[in-house]
């Protein structure tokens, strides 16, 4: 195999199974909880995605600390990457304590804004209010893992997902059905699992960190660096202002589908977690394009960051094709774990989440070119110009669309009937499309090679 594409796959395998494995424990909560029922299915989907609209500060530290860490490790400066490290650290507990009381006391208050029933409120409440107790874990775990991801180290974050994976699908088990002298929690009980065993894979991290057995170590002096938090921030604002545009529009689209009523969302957030297995190798890619080109500049080698990002396109267009066959050719097969035959809907929420599917499978292969594409800009310091594409594509090509043919549109003699949830499906997929064509002209221009970091 050529020495380029050896090293992409070395630092894309390990992020695409621990993603998988971190993804796999939002599915294991949806099949636990899918046995509970739809509304149980509509309420711990909705909490979730709450849960995600409150990320955005998460990036802001992350992008920065890869950026930084990549460029200082390409560079030679192991010292100063482990300084962005121990800032970032920091950096990533203060911002997340605002979320946590955001999810704590206006939980509630942010599911009735996006369209949920009473009911769906009451139990999605319950779970985001005992998820949000472990953010703060959950945010400096998240950004210790995107710095060894910088220093070319995804095998560690693989580790530490499946530790945290095996602890989850132990305790869901244990605190959802009440065995082994658990109470039953149900709902709460998925969420609290999830963020128990998150907090025992964060310790067994820090204990590595701290005992200087990985490729960074970390010196936790508890003096702040404002030079090195700047630095971070100048990158990871732009990243920051991007997520908040991207969570503010998934607000506003999980608000549409929402209003199309409480099977079309059980449906929706069944297809969405079958998918999020689906895109894992384009998240890998993106991870291994992220370091290797932020390395690549760290060494003057601009031309090699470029042909960094060409051969990863071309290996994550051979994963995606694959992907976008299985969801298209066995969408039933693929939902069927996450819906309980003694659901009364459940023949109905069957048909909805094959057909997202089958949408969604079509731009897959766009949808890994994204990925690749978004990864490599934000590797080498542009977070602007993921910033705008986010700002234009959702709004002109997912929410407009969404809205329009989903509801339908009467203007004079022009009458649009409404397509209900399928035409959000639809949108989504366009906008995979334009986005992906948007981020190929940006990098075709060339402009990311020169950023000064």
């Amino acid at each position: 195999m050529d020495p380029m594409k050896k090293r992409i796959w070395e630092l894309a395998w390990p992020a695409i199974l621990a993603n998988i494995t971190g993804t796999l424990v939002n599915l294991v909560d949806m099949i636990m909880v899918g046995q509970l029922g739809s509304l149980a299915i509509a309420s711990v989907g909705l909490g979730g995605q709450f849960s995600w609209f409150m990320m955005p500060l998460m990036f802001a530290v992350s992008t920065g600390t890869l950026a930084l860490v990549a460029r200082f490790v390409g560079a030679r400066e192991l010292d100063t990457a482990e300084k962005t490290l121990e800032q970032s650290i920091y950096l990533a507990f203060l911002m997340s304590l605002p979320v946590l009381l955001v999810g704590v006391f206006l939980g509630d208050d942010a599911l009735r804004i996006m369209g949920a029933e009473e009911d769906v409120v009451r139990l999605g409440y319950s779970y985001i209010r005992t998820f949000f107790l472990f953010y703060p874990i959950n945010f400096m775990s998240f950004t210790a893992f995107a710095a060894l991801r910088g220093a070319g180290d995804t095998k560690t974050p693989m580790k530490l997902s499946v530790l945290t994976n095996v602890l989850n699908v132990f305790l869901n088990y244990a605190l959802i059905f009440g065995h082994f002298g658990f109470p039953r929690l149900e709902v709460v009980g998925a969420a609290l699992a999830s963020g128990i065993a998150i907090t025992i894979s964060f310790l067994v991290g820090l204990f590595l960190f701290l005992g200087g057995r990985l490729v960074l170590g970390l010196h936790l002096t508890f003096r702040p660096d404002f030079h090195t938090i700047k630095r971070i921030l100048r990158i990871g604002i732009p990243a920051t202002i991007e997520r908040v545009i991207f969570s503010f529009y998934n607000f506003i689209y999980i608000s549409i589908v929402t209003r199309f009523g409480t099977i079309a969302l059980a449906a929706h957030q069944v297809g969405l977690r079958v998918e999020s297995l689906a895109y894992m190798p384009a998240f890998g890619f993106n991870v291994a394009a992220s370091a290797l080109v932020g390395q690549s500049l760290g060494e003057r080698n601009p031309e090699k960051a470029e042909r960094v990002v060409y051969e990863t396109l071309k290996m994550v267009t051979a994963f995606m094709a694959v992907m976008a066959v299985v969801l298209i050719v066995f969408p039933r097969y693929l939902v069927m774990p996450f819906i309980t035959r003694s659901d009364p809907n459940y023949p109905e929420i069957m048909r909805l989440a094959a057909i997202y599917l089958i949408i969604v499978g079509i731009s897959e292969v766009p949808l890994g070119w994204l990925f690749v594409l978004s990864g490599a800009l934000r590797g080498a310091g542009d977070t602007k110009s993921p910033m705008y594409v986010t700002a234009v594509s959702k709004l002109l090509f997912r929410l407009v669309p969404s809205y329009v043919l989903g509801f339908g549109l009467t203007l004079g003699p022009l009458s649009i009937p409404g397509m209900g949830v399928i035409a959000a499906w639809f949108a989504m997929t366009l906008e995979t499309f334009t986005s992906a064509a948007m981020f190929w002209w940006l990098f075709k221009r060339g402009k990311w090679k020169y950023i000064k970091v």
